[in-house]
């Protein structure tokens, strides 16, 4: 379902240019005879993937077992199961699959937009803002930001909302601009693409039913983003640079932003 989500938002619709020539009767050629050709406005829109969003890599995994939820010694509690439902639930999409719901291919955000050209088949080119995922590697925050949108039900310019997107990738767009003050103009733009979605219900229901899968035999993991200690300053938020006959200069730490955290992806298995 998904696969198909972001088919549409990358089909094409392609009209095809006309070329109409006004001569005379068919006479013998004759200097200075001028052909006249007019070329109808090429209002095609083509969208085609130039960057497919990245997928975060776990550097840790783990395993949560339900047997031994809340006994002690053991990691597994009631309150760490509802956290990891909670970022699990987020994870997924809801479609028409067997399961009810697929894994999400891109970070699922909220994405608040003002549309601003129609661009077929519920596709939209948008201003758009919405916030950095827990890695940027995965998602880069965007403010007032150009981005392409497919949205679940008809809408139209000028429109303004909120919506729950999936980060489709970095995708290419050829089109004709009729929005101010570029209309007209014949336009190849890089950016980044939402396809509106639904992620799955965080309910009581819901972890009811997730723990129940699992006890079935369900292949079921949960991506989470922790956080850590920086490597390269040792968590302090800075390195020492030695001064000779001097006190050591310190340098802010560019790879924690002066933090002394980094994000760590971790990768969580639950096993009956």
């Amino acid at each position: 379902m998904i696969k198909r989500l972001l088919l549409v938002l990358l089909a094409s619709a392609v009209s095809a240019s006309a070329q109409t020539s006004v001569v005379g009767p068919k006479a013998a050629p004759t200097k200075g005879v001028v052909k006249v050709v007019e070329e109808e406005a090429d209002d095609s829109v083509v969208i085609t993937s130039f960057r497919a969003a990245p997928s975060p890599t776990a550097k840790s995994n783990r395993t949560f077992q339900l047997s031994k939820m809340n006994k002690i010694g053991f990691a597994e509690t009631t309150k760490e199961l509802q956290r990891l439902f909670t970022l699990f639930a987020s994870q997924r999409i809801v479609d028409g699959s067997p399961g009810g719901s697929s894994k999400a291919t891109g970070q699922v955000t909220t994405v608040n937009y003002a549309l601003l050209q129609d661009l077929g088949d519920n596709r939209f080119l948008a201003k758009a803002a919405w916030p950095a995922s827990d890695s940027n590697e995965t998602l880069a925050a965007g403010a007032d930001t150009m981005a392409i949108l497919l949205l679940e039900k008809p809408a139209k310019v000028g429109d303004t909302g909120k919506i729950t997107g999936m980060h489709a990738g970095t995708v290419s767009l050829l089109f004709t601009a009729t929005y101010p003050p570029l209309v007209g103009k014949r336009l190849t733009l890089r950016r980044e693409a939402f396809v509106e979605c639904v992620t799955l219900e965080d309910s009581p229901a819901g972890l009811q039913k997730f723990v129940e899968s699992i006890n079935a035999g369900a292949d079921v993991s949960v991506l989470t983003f922790e956080q850590a200690a920086c490597k390269k300053c040792g968590g302090l938020g800075f390195t020492r640079e030695p001064q000779k006959g001097q006190l050591d200069k310190r340098i802010d730490c560019v790879d924690c932003a002066k933090t002394g955290k980094v994000s760590v992806v971790n990768e969580t298995k639950f096993v009956p």
